[in-house]
């Protein structure tokens, strides 16, 4: 089943779409086909996971040993 699916542009995205889909040899509905798909397929990295979880402790102030003594804390409540 295909959708078709229309989304507004300005002209410099259009005209760059057409030189990236032309480079490759598609036709612009098959680049950005090809574009959403590897996308969704894209697993992200354990560093894209961890990317809010860094920022929100860096924001937080907590130190390094007042980190470590959270998870020492939380595996411990787990384990029992």
């Amino acid at each position: 089943m295909s959708v078709l699916i229309q989304v507004p542009l300005p002209d410099d995205q259009v005209a760059a779409l057409q030189r990236k889909a032309e480079s490759a040899g598609l036709q612009v509905e098959m680049y950005v086909s090809h574009l959403v798909a590897q996308d969704l397929r894209h697993a992200r990295s354990l560093s894209e996971v961890l990317e809010g979880f860094r920022k929100q402790v860096a924001e937080s102030g907590i130190s390094d040993e007042e980190l470590d003594e959270l998870f020492v804390s939380s595996r411990n409540e787990v384990a029992v």
